[in-house]
Order: structure tokens, then C-alpha cells, then sequence
């Protein structure tokens, strides 16, 4: 998969330039990194739902990696969100499987993502996430591509609200990534 830039500003410049606005001044001078950060919610019965990373830090891994940060981004922390991913996952302590990309599952659904109480996406389709709709994806296990590149500064709560057409059955798990450029604190020097 490619990156795009858009207007010719880079994650990294985007990073930094928000960051600026914030007082978060120093984020140029920390170490450039990339994050994945995910969080999973057990699939519920007629539940149509699901909002991620809020109360991630009373999740623990494997159905996490937020740690006890949760839905907000440690001091010196940021990142720029250009992909999401959701999926569900079956006997995630077990032998986890991937049962299945949601986009090729429930592709109407739609998501939104709040960065403390303000919307930053709204009602984007996981039809976006597959190739027949989408030149940036490629196949159906591909995440959307976000046209514009969303920054998490750091100690803001951020939330991913998933909904679906449909209820889901099963004793899975959805699985929420969000992946992109991240700054993290560099105390000594950048590499």
C-alpha cells in the first residue's frame, strides 16, 4: 500500500505543526517512530455498537495495547492516525484466528472518532476499506485509508465508535487498530 500525501505536507510535518498549536513545542525534537495502537470489545448479542479505546485501561493485553495510558496518549506522546482497521477475532487466548475483516462482513458499517468530545471523522464506511471502492486499498483485508490524516496529541481521550447495519452472533471479538506516524519521548537524543 502507498502513502499519500495530500497538499504536500507529510504525517511527520502534520505531527509536528499540531503538536506546535498544542505548546507541545519539543515533539520535533522526540524520536519518530510508527504506532499501532488497538483495543477489542467483546461481540454482544443485538448490540449494534461499539465504542473502542474508551475504558481501555481496564483492558489488559491481549485485548489491548493501550496500557494503563488507555484512550490517551502519554506526556511527549503523539501520533498521526492515517489508516483504521476493525476485525473480528475468534479465542483471542487461545489459538486466536482471524474470523474476518469487517469491511468484507458488514461493509455499510460506518464509523466516528472523537478527540476529547469533538468529532474528528464522521460516518466514514467500512466500504472504503475495500478495493472496488477505494484506489488506495487493494483487497478486502486492507484497513480505510483516511483522506486526511487525523493527530492525537498527547493527554487528550480519544474514542472509536463503531456502528453496524447488523447484530453480530458469536463469542468473538471486534478488533479496533488505528495505525500511523507517532512521536514518542526520546529523553537523551533522536536516532
Amino acid at each position: 500500500m502507498r502513502e499519500i500525501y495530500k497538499g504536500g505536507v507529510t504525517p511527520q510535518q502534520k505531527l509536528v505543526g499540531v503538536n506546535n498549536k498544542f505548546g507541545n513545542t519539543g515533539i520535533k525534537d522526540q524520536q519518530g517512530t510508527s504506532r499501532i495502537l488497538y483495543d477489542s470489545l467483546p461481540i454482544v448479542a443485538g448490540q449494534t455498537t461499539y465504542r473502542f479505546f474508551e475504558d481501555s485501561a481496564s483492558r489488559s493485553f491481549p485485548f489491548t495495547n493501550t496500557g494503563s495510558d488507555g484512550n490517551k496518549l502519554g506526556v511527549g506522546d503523539t501520533m498521526v492516525i492515517s489508516q483504521v482497521l476493525f476485525y473480528v477475532l475468534n479465542d483471542v487466548t487461545v489459538d486466536p484466528t482471524v474470523v474476518g475483516n469487517l469491511a468484507g462482513i458488514a461493509p455499510l458499517a460506518m464509523f466516528n472518532f472523537e478527540i476529547a468530545n469533538n468529532q474528528v471523522i464522521k460516518k466514514v464506511t467500512l466500504t472504503e476499506g475495500l478495493g472496488q471502492y477505494n484506489e488506495n486499498t487493494s483487497n478486502q483485508n486492507t484497513p480505510v485509508v483516511l483522506e486526511t490524516q487525523i493527530v492525537l496529541p498527547p493527554l487528550l481521550p480519544f474514542v472509536c465508535e463503531l456502528r453496524l447495519p447488523i447484530a453480530l452472533s458469536s463469542d468473538d471479538h471486534i478488533f479496533c487498530q488505528i495505525i500511523g506516524t507517532g512521536g514518542i519521548i526520546a529523553p537523551r537524543t533522536t536516532f
